[in-house]
């Protein structure tokens, strides 16, 4: 949770200091390039967790390594993260950051979920509906989970809109459970 916190308001931070929406798409991009590569890279990551290894030698390493990829103002943030520490919350900084810009963009996301491949104008009819939840701009992902055998199961922000048969057959299953079946005459009293 302090993580959390802390990513908030360095995120928060690096937006305030963008002069221009351009500036905010770079840093944007260049933020997603560091945490992606912190997923794909073990060998990135535990060089930059490496205790053992002074803070000093990995920013002159990062420098020498991605001067020519990423802006200054970026290099200038892993480093101060570096000196503090704080290398670990990185991809929740550009989680967070992410978040933030969006708002400004107004754009908000949305997760359609089926079980199979759908044809791309029942995709674009599923956004043109989703975006009248939404007093933004809507950017669709498609997922495909055979587990929900059937249907679709949207998230919008915090919102969930579950039309899975998974879902269907739960909440029958549930109902079914929770019937209470009167009891007949040939169950009872019946000894043998």
């Amino acid at each position: 949770m302090f993580a959390k916190v802390v990513a908030d308001r360095y995120a928060r931070a690096i937006l305030q200091s963008c002069p221009d929406l351009q500036t905010i798409e770079q840093l944007g991009d260049e933020l997603e390039l560091m945490r992606e590569t912190l997923n794909k890279s073990e060998d990135t990551r535990e060089f930059l967790m490496n205790p053992k290894i002074p803070p000093a030698m990995k920013i002159k390493i990062i420098r020498d390594a991605l001067s020519s990829k990423l802006s200054s103002y970026m290099l200038n943030l892993l480093s101060l993260l570096i000196e503090k520490h704080r290398q670990d919350i990185l991809p929740d900084i550009a989680e967070r950051y992410t978040e933030l810009t969006d708002q400004v963009r107004g754009v908000e996301h949305a997760e359609i979920i089926v079980a199979y491949p759908i044809p791309t104008d029942l995709q674009k009819r599923l956004l043109d509906a989703i975006q009248r939840f939404s007093t933004r701009d809507v950017e669709i992902a498609m997922k495909i989970d055979p587990s929900i055998y059937g249907g679709v199961k949207i998230r919008l922000g915090d919102r969930v809109i579950d039309g899975s048969l998974r879902w269907r057959f739960e909440a029958l299953r549930r109902a079914m459970l929770a019937a209470r079946l009167p009891r007949t005459a040939s169950h009872e009293g019946t000894a043998g």
